[in-house]
C-alpha cells in the first residue's frame, strides 16, 4: 500500500509544544520503518502555518485548509492518508480532503468533543471537533476549508466517551451519533455495540474516516495526554475493533491525534498507536 503520512505538529496554534510534539514522536519511533518493512510505500510530508502570529481558533482553522489539500492531493495519487496531529481538530480538514459524500466517521475518545461556544466552559477549540464536524457550531468559518461539508449526526460512530461535560452529554444523548459505551461493559459487549452501529452504517455510507485520540486508550501507567481519563481501551482490543469497522466498510483515512510524549515515559501509549497504525494500513483488511 502507498501511504502518506501527514504531520500537523500542532496544539492550540502553537508548533511543536505539548500534543504538538506528538507527531514527530512517531517519526523519532521509527513508524515509516515499521511500516515500510510491512512492504508498504511510504511518504511524509507536514503541513505548516504561514501566519506571522497564531491564534488558536484562527490557525487551527488555517492548517485545516492546508490539511484539506495535501490530503485531497494524496488521495488523487493513490496514497492512504495518515494524519499525525496535535489537535482532534484535524479531522475537519482530513473530512475534507477525503469528500464528505457517502462518508461515515468511527472515532475512538474518552471524552465527547461536543462542546460549543455556548456550552463550553473551558473555551478549548479542541473540545468542539465533533460539534464542528456535523455542523452544530464555527459553521461559516468551517466553510472556508476547501470542499468541508457536515457529516450527518447518524453517519457518526463514537466509542469511549466517558469523560462528558453536562451539557455536552445531554446534547449527545439528544443527537444522532451512535454512542459506543466503554465503562462498566466488557469487550464482547462493546465489540457488538460497534457492529451493530456498523451494520446501521454500511447502507449509508461507501467509506469511513477512522479518528483516534490517543486518551482513548488505557495502558496502564502513564497517559497519552493531560486530559486522560480511566476508562479507556486496551491495545489489543482496538486492534479487534479497527479489524471489526474494515470488515463492513472500507477505511478512506485515519488520524491519530492528541498525544504529548511527556506523559508517556515508557512510550507504551505510542507503541500502542503505532500498532493501530499498522492495523489500519494492513493489506489484509484493506
Amino acid at each position: 500500500m502507498k501511504i502518506q503520512i501527514i504531520k500537523v505538529p500542532y496544539d492550540c496554534g502553537c508548533k511543536e509544544q505539548r500534543q504538538g510534539l506528538g507527531p514527530d514522536r512517531f517519526l523519532k519511533h521509527n513508524i515509516d520503518r515499521v511500516l515500510e518493512a510491512d512492504g508498504h510505500q511510504v511518504q511524509i510530508s507536514q503541513i505548516e502555518s504561514q501566519s506571522d502570529f497564531t491564534i488558536e481558533v484562527m490557525t487551527a482553522f488555517e492548517l485545516n485548509r492546508l490539511l484539506a489539500d495535501e490530503v485531497r492531493r494524496s488521495i488523487e495519487e493513490n496514497f492512504f492518508p495518515v494524519v499525525l496531529s496535535g489537535n482532534c481538530n484535524s479531522c475537519l480538514g482530513t473530512i475534507a480532503g477525503i469528500g464528505p459524500d457517502n462518508l461515515g466517521v468511527v472515532w475512538f475518545d474518552a471524552h465527547g468533543e461536543f462542546n460549543t461556544p455556548e456550552t463550553t466552559l473551558s473555551g478549548f477549540l479542541d473540545g468542539m471537533p465533533i460539534a464542528i464536524a456535523v455542523g452544530r457550531c464555527w459553521k461559516s468559518v468551517a466553510g472556508t476549508i476547501p470542499g468541508f461539508i457536515p457529516v450527518a449526526e447518524k453517519n457518526f460512530v463514537l466509542v469511549g466517551a466517558c469523560d462528558l461535560d453536562a451539557e455536552e452529554q445531554r446534547r449527545l444523548e439528544q443527537s444522532e451519533i451512535n454512542l459506543v459505551r466503554t465503562v462498566d461493559n466488557d469487550d464482547t459487549e462493546i465489540l457488538r455495540g460497534i457492529e451493530a452501529a456498523l451494520i446501521g452504517l454500511q447502507n449509508r455510507v461507501t467509506g469511513v474516516y477512522l479518528h483516534i485520540d490517543m486518551d482513548a486508550f488505557e495502558v496502564g501507567g502513564g497517559a497519552a495526554n493531560h486530559y486522560g481519563a480511566a476508562g479507556g481501551m486496551s491495545p489489543d482490543f482496538m486492534i479487534q475493533a479497527i479489524a471489526l469497522v474494515n470488515n463492513y466498510i472500507p477505511l478512506r483515512g485515519c488520524a491519530i491525534a492528541s498525544y504529548d510524549p511527556a506523559f508517556d515515559s515508557n512510550a507504551r501509549f505510542l507503541e500502542a498507536g503505532i500498532q493501530s497504525i499498522r492495523q489500519i494500513v494492513s493489506e489484509e483488511k484493506l
